[in-house]
């Protein structure tokens, strides 16, 4: 929605392979993250779940669309301190 300003907790820089990322809609620069389950077939119709493989759901506190990532290119820093994320 035009005009929704900062959504969540958008607090985060992320940087891939060194390089600043920007929100691929919107061109944001701030996000918030969550952990996201990566659910298979198989593994649900063992009951097994829990076993999947997560992602990086990192989340644009303009827009609010949803990036995913898997692996760790993908780094996450404070906007204030320029610490890393913890």
């Amino acid at each position: 929605m035009p005009g929704m300003g900062m959504i969540g907790n958008a607090t985060l820089v992320a940087t891939i392979n060194g390089q600043v990322f920007r929100c691929l809609v919107c061109q944001g620069g701030l996000f918030s993250t969550r952990t996201i389950k990566l659910n298979t077939a198989g593994m649900e119709f063992l009951d097994l779940a829990w076993a999947n493989r997560t992602s990086l759901g990192v989340i644009c506190g303009n827009c609010g669309y949803v990036h995913e990532f898997v692996g760790d290119a993908i780094r996450m820093w404070d906007h204030e301190t320029g610490a890393p994320a913890s």
